[in-house]
């Protein structure tokens, strides 16, 4: 695009072009229960949560998978006095999947079996839980954890942790979170960065409170980013550990490349901005937005 073509959109009206779309989150709600059908049919499952991007209202237009999480009674994955692989449990739920959906990509990814719905364009990650206590009143389960054995989650806490750190920002701590999605995923390779590292790391930081701009919680986000220099983030809410913002040590090394390259244009961009230059301003911008600005 011609730099002297640029278009003038500010943080706010990009924050509202990467909503996701009505038709999507109807179509989504579709796939949703036809999964949980299946599921409820097949295995002794307790309960269907929707977990993620979703359930935190950070999900971005396009790009953000649908995520569910399918909580079975502990004796469908009991074995004598303990507890099968969790590789084993993920296994059961491909096969049984794609008994239904013969036609749909269908694998394994990670902690989750991840079902690719052609028609609209849409994945939906279903990732087989277990109840295991409870914390502060709310559900822990156990989750796989990619490697055979199982870890402790609670989404319901992290969720009401999200949610009430957005509301001290007045909600924009969640379209923060949405902008630095799009960053991740507005280039043919996506920033290898966790969505939920993102949104906890953004939660407990509260850089999102008191009066600011979008620009200028973006610039301090890619600041805390790169000053933590990308490490894990020590679960706020005690549950998960360390929730990590990379799952490969590659991974690591393109995502701090990536978020120091984009704090010195974010800074840029702000610098522009506090002269009155908006043409630079917008110029910077765009690209810490790969042209997605």
């Amino acid at each position: 695009m011609n730099a002297n073509h640029l278009p003038q959109f500010n943080m706010l009206n990009l924050a509202h072009r990467i909503q996701p779309m009505p038709t999507q989150l109807e179509k989504a709600k579709i796939h949703q229960h036809t999964v949980r059908l299946r599921l409820s049919k097949v295995f002794d499952v307790a309960r269907v949560v929707q977990i993620g991007s979703h359930a935190r209202e950070t999900a971005i237009r396009d790009f953000s998978d649908l995520d569910l999480l399918g909580v079975l009674k502990r004796d469908e994955a009991r074995w004598g006095g303990g507890l099968v692989s969790s590789a084993t449990v993920l296994a059961r739920f491909i096969d049984e999947l794609i008994g239904r959906f013969p036609n749909t990509a269908i694998g394994r990814d990670g902690m989750a079996v991840a079902v690719w719905f052609s028609a609209t364009q849409q994945s939906l990650d279903v990732v087989p839980a277990i109840f295991h206590r409870f914390d502060r009143h709310r559900p822990v389960y156990l989750i796989p954890n990619g490697k055979g054995d199982w870890m402790e989650t609670s989404p319901e806490v992290h969720d009401l942790y999200f949610k009430q750190a957005d509301a001290r920002s007045q909600g924009k701590l969640r379209k923060v979170s949405q902008l630095l999605k799009w960053w991740k995923f507005c280039r043919a390779s996506p920033i290898p960065i966790s969505s939920f590292h993102l949104d906890m790391l953004l939660a407990a930081s509260g850089i999102c409170v008191g009066v600011k701009s979008y620009s200028q919680c973006l610039y301090l986000a890619f600041k805390l980013l790169h000053e933590r220099g990308c490490r894990g983030l020590h679960d706020p809410c005690g549950v998960a550990g360390t929730i990590y913002a990379a799952s490969t040590e590659s991974k690591w090394g393109q995502l701090v490349s990536a978020v120091a390259y984009s704090l010195d244009h974010a800074q840029a961009a702000l610098a522009a901005e506090a002269v009155g230059d908006k043409f630079e301003a917008n110029r910077q911008w765009n690209i810490v937005f790969n042209g997605g600005f």
